[in-house]
């Protein structure tokens, strides 16, 4: 039997709906003639959810999907829309704002809240708190079993099911199957990452597809690939349990990262160290060091020796001389072989240094010790990388999605007052 008619009467329902947020549309479409409140996980999740609903969201129907607390403030005081998309700890700190009034929602759709870890339960909770008790409650979740029936209980009491399979009825797995993790703004980079590993002897011997929303799509998916090359998924990590009933056996797909590169270089290093010393006189460098080794330990004097010639070489040359006095340079001036970038994302849209690390080395293919300090601030970030790789990391950065934020990256043209950058 089919949920809509029976949401668009207003009744209670939980439908089972795959974790991939086009399965959640009909669902959500199905609300008529209410404002509804759809809660997530996180904001990421959320805004996912609110691109997927907007190309099936009829006219005039609106939707605002959460993705910087300061942003979504200030457009609530403004409009009304009739679909609002929040993660669960985003949905609170509006609610403490006065922002968030859930008790004006006819409606509450709750987006997989099996997914949601203590704090989000929270979260939910406090929303939940101050909703209307008469108000419609849809949960959509994709796992069945005594933790569905609690979910209910709390949730949507007396809600009709649909969908969930039968306890013990699960069905036969499609066959093989790969992945690989990655955000949906990061599947063309996957996707290239993907055939430069495999090598397929052409593209379309190989199937590539994000997390299929049903088993149907799942199975016209494998039947397109072949028994030779099993497809690959791209997919996000709370998508892995769904792929996991569909496919036995499931194997991840490992993509080469700027620090496997990085690593490959160091192992090019070692071995051009080893061959030095098999077969090179060292007998003046040793003269050179041999002092020094009273006093440090000998690895700690091949490090510095290393960083003084950095990997252009593991030759010593000759000593130089000191240099001249200067003037102190400006306390927050950078060093010549740095620059600071202004990246247009910060505290407010919930970047963390991880995320514009992995972006970096995702986006400009840049190795990892080309990356500085990161300066996260509330609306901005400012990010130290290798003056060589500057404009590059800027062009790759602009344009692309992070934390639901479209990002604006370029050389700082402020003064700054961010710290010491890390010198190389």
């Amino acid at each position: 039997m089919d949920a809509a008619p029976v949401i668009a009467r207003g009744h209670n329902v939980a439908v089972f709906v795959p974790p991939v947020m086009e399965a959640a549309l009909p669902a959500l479409l199905a609300v008529i003639g209410r404002r509804t409140l759809v809660v997530a996980a996180d904001a990421d999740r959320a805004v996912a959810l609110g691109s997927a609903l907007e190309l099936g969201l009829p006219a005039p129907k609106s939707q605002l999907a959460v993705s910087g607390l300061a942003r979504a403030e200030r457009r609530l005081g403004a409009w009304a829309p009739d679909f609002l998309l929040v993660g669960a700890p985003d949905g609170l700190a509006l609610l403490r704002r006065s922002a968030l009034k859930p008790a004006e929602f006819g409606a509450l759709v709750l987006a997989w809240p099996e997914q949601l870890d203590a704090d989000g339960m929270a979260a939910l909770e406090a929303l939940l708190a101050e909703s209307d008790a008469q108000a419609q409650r849809i949960l959509l979740a994709a796992e069945a079993g005594p933790g569905l029936d609690r979910l209910i209980e709390r949730y949507a009491f007396k809600a009709m099911t649909f969908g969930f399979p039968a306890p013990g009825a699960a069905a036969a797995p499609i066959g093989p199957a790969r992945y690989a993790l990655a955000r949906p703004g990061q599947y063309p980079e996957t996707r290239r990452r993907i055939f430069d590993a495999l090598d397929p002897p052409s593209d379309e011997a190989l199937v590539i597809a994000p997390c299929p929303e049903s088993r149907a799509a799942a199975e016209r998916l494998a039947e397109a690939a072949g028994p030779d090359q099993p497809p690959v998924f791209m997919i996000e990590p709370h998508q892995l349990g769904w792929l996991r009933t569909l496919f036995t056996p499931l194997s991840a797909l490992h993509l080469p990262t700027a620090l496997d590169a990085l690593e490959l270089r160091a192992e090019a290093l070692r071995a051009r160290l080893a061959r030095t010393i098999e077969t090179e006189r060292l007998d003046r460098e040793l003269l050179l060091v041999g002092p020094l080794l009273d006093r440090f330990d000998p690895a700690e004097v091949a490090a510095a020796a290393l960083k003084l010639g950095g990997d252009q070489g593991v030759g010593v040359g000759p000593i130089p001389a000191r240099p001249a006095a200067t003037a102190p340079a400006p306390a927050d001036a950078l060093p010549p072989r740095w620059s600071r970038l202004w990246v247009g994302a910060g505290r407010r849209d919930n970047v963390r240094p991880g995320d514009l690390v992995g972006a970096i080395a995702d986006e400009a293919r840049v190795p990892g010790d080309a990356i500085g300090e990161i300066d996260v601030r509330d609306l901005y970030c400012l990010v130290e990388v290798r003056a060589e790789h500057a404009d590059r990391v800027a062009r790759a950065l602009t344009g692309i999605t992070l934390r639901g934020r479209r990002l604006v990256a370029r050389l700082d043209r402020g003064p700054g007052a961010g710290r010491q950058p890390r010198r190389p």
